[in-house]
């Protein structure tokens, strides 16, 4: 597992949570909710900046792991008070994931992969291979936990789902 701190500055990622809060709506084809997450699908939302200064820094970051990697899709999520995520292990297709913190300031809500349990950061950007390892996260018990994650695939792979 990697772990880099200050992948991003304070700055993006306010700008990032504050992206998600007012592009997040049902009436849109890029929103949809998990369970009571709620996921904003950058890879089908109309172009912008903000989007692919995000697509350029995670696909140098998969870059620099693999260069036969790239990135399949990222999303932003958020996470309210009593979500969580099962341990799993990503589609077979997804070799490498990545997972960035956007924030901090709630409580719970850490990332486990394999036997280790990661505190979320803000800021900070966690990569491992998601097929591979199984992880999850624990409930949120306080607050809001806004986090990037990210699934690469092998270039020129086609997916196909069984």
């Amino acid at each position: 597992m990697k772990e880099i701190h200050n992948f991003i500055s304070d700055k993006e990622s306010n700008s990032l949570i504050n992206f998600h809060k007012e592009n997040f709506n049902l009436d849109n084809s890029y929103s949809k909710k998990h369970r009571e997450t709620e996921v904003l699908q950058f890879m089908k939302m109309p172009k912008n900046s903000l989007i692919d200064d995000v697509y350029f820094i995670l696909n140098k970051h998969i870059e620099s792991i693999n260069k036969n990697y790239e990135i399949n899709y990222f999303e932003i999520v958020k996470w309210p008070k009593n979500e969580f995520q099962d341990k799993h292990k990503d589609f077979p297709f997804h070799p490498y994931t990545s997972i960035l913190y956007l924030n901090d300031n709630f409580s719970g809500g850490e990332t486990m992969v394999g036997d280790e349990i990661i505190k979320p950061e803000k800021n900070k950007l966690i990569s491992f291979e998601g097929n591979q390892i199984i992880h999850g996260v624990n409930t949120i018990t306080e607050g809001e936990r806004y986090t990037i994650p990210c699934w690469y695939r092998i270039k020129n792979v086609k997916i196909t789902w069984n």
